[in-house]
């Protein structure tokens, strides 16, 4: 239609127009052109998630409102996916007829709140120093998560029941290996379990104060899980039922272009709340990688690193910017970022925008911290 000699139809006129940039008396449809345009460009507008100057952004560096360090990884891994989901309270829609088998997010919960429930129930008998688990207190464990399995079942979140059985005993199996990689690991450190789910910033317990150069940011949360070595040390631990593959970049950046965020702060949760001067803090993979621990050094240049880190987030957060930041790999088998692609089918053209938008002097900052590796790289297709 935009070679033809005679456009046959109205909407063929519009389009050649459109093409020929003269602009058509029809708001909707010139609205739809400057959007088009917009994306299009290198400049990062507000059809792309700069909402610089709008009302009642929230300013972290102010002690009010508080973050969980998981939400600002969520920022840092797609700051549209902060925006949709945790400001504005949206989120997809699961049809449980739709639902073919339990999901990884409720198979972590189901492994969390079952080690959370035990442990509590335990509290009066913990084994000491370096003692392993009883048999007792693995049939206990067993229970447990058996009676929180019906739960999910009720709440229709397992899928197909053939399905559903032969992953509820996977479950039940990983629960009990995690006592048995517990014992052999406490035993090493001469430890005994302290706490689970130590909770700061909710439920009437103290927030973790992180300085930052605009102010200080209120931190909220729980630490999956704490012991203390004899002599004193105390052992964060965050548990993890996903693959280590995207942790091992700790070694060269202990944030992780800022999507790993949690140990830092726990570390300080647990010297806040129960005393000591001496932390070390590790993730505990018990699924995938089942076994595997990646420790994180907490060392002074650490807490410097992590500090400029959380005052990039919030001050990008209450500079308004969400763009939308879909991942470099297609989607394959699930979807990695429902609000990059809605609707399944795939999230190349809104990669394609952060690669044009990245270079937008604006956004250079938050680039740097969440996009090393695009630094200076512009244009579709170009990382």
């Amino acid at each position: 239609m935009l070679t033809t000699v005679r456009p046959a139809t109205e909407q063929e006129w519009r389009t050649r127009a459109i093409s020929a940039r003269v602009t058509l008396d029809e708001p909707v449809i010139d609205a739809a052109v400057r959007l088009t345009r917009a994306r299009a460009s290198e400049v990062f507008a507000r059809f792309d998630g700069n909402l610089a100057g709008a009302v009642g952004l929230p300013d972290y560096s102010t002690d009010e409102p508080r973050i969980s360090p998981t939400a600002l990884e969520t920022y840092a891994t797609c700051p549209h996916s902060f925006f949709v989901g945790r400001l504005l309270g949206v989120e997809p829609l699961e049809q449980p007829e739709e639902i073919i088998t339990i999901s990884p997010l409720d198979i972590g919960n189901l492994i969390h709140h079952s080690m959370d429930e035990f442990i509590r129930d335990r509290a009066a008998s913990l084994p000491t120093f370096g003692a392993p688990w009883t048999d007792a207190d693995r049939l206990r464990l067993q229970e447990i998560a058996a009676a929180m399995t019906e739960d999910f079942v009720a709440r229709g979140a397992t899928g197909h029941p053939l399905l559903w059985e032969r992953e509820r005993g996977a479950v039940l199996t990983d629960l009990d290996s995690m006592l048995t990689d517990d014992n052999a690991w406490r035993g090493e450190c001469d430890a005994r379990v302290v706490a689970s789910e130590l909770t700061f910033g909710m439920k009437g317990f103290a927030p973790v104060a992180v300085e930052v150069p605009r102010g200080r940011v209120l931190m909220v949360g729980s630490a999956d899980k704490v012991d203390q070595t004899r002599d004193g040390v105390l052992l964060v631990t965050d548990i993890k039922t996903g693959s280590a593959r995207t942790f091992t970049v700790l070694n060269d950046d202990p944030v992780a272009a800022g999507t790993k965020l949690q140990l830092p702060v726990y570390a300080h949760a647990a010297r806040q709340l129960l005393g000591g001067s001496k932390v070390e803090a590790q993730y505990w993979f018990v699924r995938k990688d089942r076994g595997t621990r990646i420790p994180l050094a907490l060392s002074p240049e650490l807490e410097k690193r992590y500090a400029v880190t959380i005052g990039t987030l919030v001050d990008a957060v209450a500079a308004g910017y969400f763009p939308a930041k879909a991942p470099e790999k297609p989607d394959f088998i699930w979807v990695q970022c429902r609000f990059c692609n809605p609707d399944g089918l795939g999230h190349n053209a809104a990669r394609e925008r952060w690669e044009r938008k990245r270079v937008d002097p604006l956004l250079a900052s938050l680039v740097t911290l969440i996009d090393p590796d695009g630094v200076g790289l512009g244009g579709a297709g170009s990382s």
